[in-house]
């Protein structure tokens, strides 16, 4: 019997490692609870077939992350877990539950509890008391029903040394089918973009994993399961050049050989800093650079100069990196001359890869808590919509009207830039629903194609 089966829902996008779930089972395991991890995006179940895995494993508690776009799916493999045996306890987390505990559990009859926050100590404890006949409501970090009636507990304190968590078991899922390992190299965010809610889980203090640990583990991969590409994330990758300069120096020291990327700001990186980034493996760097008008930049608290675009992008060329950058549009501010400015720069930049993203009011964020104070509004309720490629908001300066025929047309001037190949999409238009099991994919494959 596996005592705690942690899952991971599918989603739209590209597929990447589970690491909350990782670091959970980690914990977990670090005080001999048995854990299992199902990730949907990897092992595609039947119904039946996920029936029949989990009365095998027969779990004592079931955990379940989610990210706002995907919850649905979620409340429907909760909904199956039920059906196996009401008895299973289950604890949902992650940055969108933690956002709005109340209403997750207003909604989802088969959830249990809600773990908010930084989840690894929350659980630990859960599970410990759980498993000890303990009663749990008192635990800092969890939400409830209580006869009726939810209650949010206050949080819990954060992870003060990072480092002292376990290493992840890729053991516990198929790496290779993934096609980068994922390195997290810090948790939390000092800045206040209205569009991210990363900070409210995290909290505002970077806090960052030591670079020799961070070297090690992606040293330990590279032995176990012969992969060399990987994606360092954290809320900003090159926040503290100290860190990035001992992290190039450790790889270089050990003389490993793998290609890695990250993210980070434009206004965070310098020529030298990338050139040892390169020199220790870095073949590719993303920046959010986001918009190509300073006063809409300040309106999306960026607080970035469209100068610092144009020096990141060049230095890293210079130092031989591909560059990645990201861009939204339908934001405070915005009209047909700041996204002229945009269209402008983009074409400026020596930039080789771009992603448009739609300004999307994730639960807990600024633009989610208070649109009116960007003189926004929330037009669509049903978070199947927020991928960021569904106009979901509707600015009352640059209404739907004048915002829908600008934004096509930048689209399709964007697509005859030579060597930036974005698809044209048709952003307005809705997703078909995500489903969860195989037939139910299949499905819809075979209607498509009919």
């Amino acid at each position: 019997m596996i005592t705690v089966l942690l899952i991971s829902p599918p989603y739209k996008g590209l597929i990447r490692e589970p690491m909350g779930l990782y670091y959970l089972s980690g914990v977990l395991n670090s005080i001999g609870i048995s854990t299992k991890i199902i990730d949907l995006n990897v092992d595609l179940f039947s119904r039946v077939e996920f029936h029949e895995y989990v009365q095998n494993l027969d779990p004592k508690i079931v955990g379940i992350t989610s990210f706002t776009f995907n919850f649905s799916v979620a409340q429907k493999v909760l909904k199956e877990i039920k059906r196996v045996n009401s008895k299973i306890i289950t604890v949902m987390g992650g940055v969108h539950a933690s956002a709005i505990p109340e209403k997750i559990l207003e909604e989802t009859a088969a959830l249990d509890y809600v773990v908010c926050g930084e989840g690894e100590l929350t659980l630990l404890e859960f599970c410990r008391r759980v498993l000890n006949g303990e009663e749990v409501n008192s635990l800092d970090g969890l939400a409830f029903r209580d006869d009726g009636k939810i209650v949010v507990n206050p949080p819990r304190d954060l992870i003060k040394n990072i480092n002292e968590l376990p290493l992840p078991n890729r053991e516990l899922l198929p790496i290779k089918k993934y096609p980068v390992i994922l390195v997290q190299t810090s948790r939390g965010c000092p800045y206040n973009c209205i569009f991210c809610n990363i900070n409210t889980f995290y909290g505002r203090k970077i806090r960052l994993r030591d670079p020799e640990k961070v070297v090690d583990e992606c040293e330990q991969v590279i032995k176990k399961f012969g992969v060399k590409n990987f994606f360092f994330f954290g809320d900003s990758f090159t926040f503290n050049p100290s860190w990035v300069e001992k992290f190039c120096d450790e790889i270089i020291r050990k003389k490993l050989d793998f290609n890695w990327a990250c993210e980070t700001r434009v206004d965070n990186v310098n020529r030298i800093m990338l050139e040892k980034m390169r020199k220790a493996g870095c073949v590719e760097i993303q920046y959010g650079i986001d918009y190509g008008d300073e006063e809409v930049l300040k309106n999306l608290g960026k607080n970035i100069s469209v100068s610092c675009v144009d020096e990141a992008v060049t230095w890293a060329k210079k130092a031989g990196l591909i560059t990645g950058g990201f861009f939204i549009f339908n934001v405070p501010g915005e009209n047909e001359e700041t996204m002229e400015k945009t269209f402008n720069l983009i074409q400026k930049v020596p930039i080789d890869a771009i992603e448009v993203n739609l300004l999307t009011p994730f639960p807990g964020t600024s633009i989610w808590s208070n649109p009116g104070k960007y003189n926004m509004r929330i037009i669509e309720d049903d978070f199947d919509y927020y991928t960021t490629k569904k106009y979901v908001m509707e600015n009352l300066d640059f209404p739907r009207k004048n915002f829908v025929p600008a934004f096509k047309n930048l689209l399709k001037r964007l697509n005859f830039i030579p060597n930036y190949p974005l698809e044209i999409q048709d952003f307005l238009k809705k997703n078909i629903k995500l489903n969860v099991w195989r037939e139910d994919r299949f499905s819809r494959y075979l209607k498509l194609r009919i």
